[in-house]
């Protein structure tokens, strides 16, 4: 590949120095169109792409986010520094054909990316330029693709018909991003849709084509607030959420229980109190929900709400309730529509492995099931590599001649399409 796989690993590099979260991908977002843009396409963005998102850092996280970044553009920058991110490219070749979509997601991890000196990105200096955000996923990984991939459809556009559609999708961590898009009535007429992730569940240098095992997934941030009182003096006068938020927060690890297939719920974060003479009179948790199915998923939501409410009530609390994210399973396998890309890619020397399980979210599935509800069809690949440590780590990294894997397989999928 030469030339074309220096250039996507230099892509790669690049979007990993500027790694930044969800619905803050500004410099991401602008560096994205302006490559598009250089291609010749047509680029939409901002509020046009986009629906209701749900799970928006607080404003004072974006504004200080906004004041530490470059956003020299020669277009109207203004919607993306509110956190309408991410880009859609359109290329129309006039011609008849299929309208293919094809999805690479943007956002970063808000870990703070190792700074041991062997850890590569350090070696070779394109660690992230950004605390807290790194791309611990692979994301740089698949800008970078979608970048590549769109470059070479540009030059082949007199050779190829129908439309082509690359979405480059904000937070897809916390299962956020895809949901606004698909409510902005993108994919209303897609007849295909293409998407992949780095690493995950494949082997090396083995394609998995038709990914199933996408778990629906809730992520709730919970908020308790109770009333201080001095600790010693008159603790009786109090109202306690931090007793509040941990008696919810042992409750909720008693639910998972289903006879109909496998459910998870974590409660990644807990924080409460002001100081040790205070009762501590607030109190936070974010907690998420998995289920095999749509109905286990939403059974365990009503669980969930049952011990956030008796919970409150066991301690005379307030609480509050806000949806930060989800995403619906997928459970639909086109079996003759993944076997006839299987042999292609076959053909072309690939290990391609059929129907491996996600066994986790990813709110592509949002964009799968809306596709195929209206007639379409959609494949999800993952591409196996030598991982340096596991994905959302923060020495996360992958071999980059996965990226040459990745670019061949989704060329041979799109022109197979046609």
């Amino acid at each position: 590949m030469g030339n074309k796989y220096e250039k996507i690993v230099a892509l790669r590099r690049e979007f990993h120095r500027c790694a930044e979260t969800g619905w803050l991908e500004f410099e991401t977002t602008i560096k994205i169109i302006k490559y598009l843009m250089s291609f010749g396409y047509e680029v939409k963005y901002g509020k046009e792409i986009h629906g209701e998102r749900i799970g928006l850092p607080d404003n004072d996280i974006i504004e200080k986010h906004r004041d530490t970044i470059s956003t020299d553009a020669d277009f109207d920058v203004s919607e993306i520094l509110d956190g309408y991110t991410g880009a859609v490219a359109i290329l129309d070749t006039h011609r008849d054909g299929p309208v293919i979509a094809l999805r690479f997601d943007i956002d970063a991890n808000g870990i703070e990316e190792s700074n041991d000196k062997d850890h590569r990105a350090n070696m070779e200096g394109f660690a992230s330029k950004n605390p807290n955000a790194m791309h611990a996923c692979g994301h740089d990984g698949h800008i970078a693709l979608g970048l590549a991939v769109a470059e070479q459809l540009a030059k082949e556009k007199h050779h190829l018909s129908g439309k082509y559609m690359l979405i480059f999708q904000p937070a897809e961590e916390g299962v956020r991003g895809a949901k606004s898009i698909v409510e902005s009535g993108i994919l209303r007429d897609a007849d295909y849709l293409v998407s992949g992730h780095i690493g995950l569940g494949a082997e090396e240098n083995e394609v998995v084509c038709g990914t199933i095992g996408f778990l629906a997934t809730s992520k709730l941030d919970i908020y308790f607030e109770g009333k201080p009182a001095h600790a010693g003096a008159n603790p009786e006068i109090g109202k306690n959420a931090l007793l509040a938020a941990s008696i919810c927060a042992l409750n909720l690890h008693t639910l998972t229980q289903f006879g109909s297939g496998m459910s998870r719920l974590n409660v990644g974060i807990l924080k409460a109190g002001t100081a040790r003479n205070i009762v501590p009179h607030k109190a936070f948790m974010e907690i998420e929900t998995r289920g095999e199915n749509e109905d286990i998923n939403r059974l365990l939501l009503q669980k969930v709400h049952h011990v956030i409410e008796g919970s409150a009530k066991s301690f005379d609390v307030k609480y509050r309730v806000v949806e930060a994210g989800g995403a619906p399973a997928y459970n639909s396998y086109p079996e003759d529509f993944i076997d006839g890309l299987a042999e292609i890619l076959k053909k072309k020397g690939m290990k391609v492995t059929i129907g491996k399980s996600l066994g986790a979210s990813e709110d592509i599935t949002y964009m799968m099931n809306e596709v195929e509800k209206n007639g379409g069809k959609s494949v999800y690949l993952m591409f196996g590599t030598k991982l340096a440590a596991p994905h959302h780590n923060n020495r996360f990294d992958f071999d980059e001649s996965v990226l040459s894997l990745a670019y061949e397989a989704y060329l041979e999928i799109i022109r197979s399409l046609l």
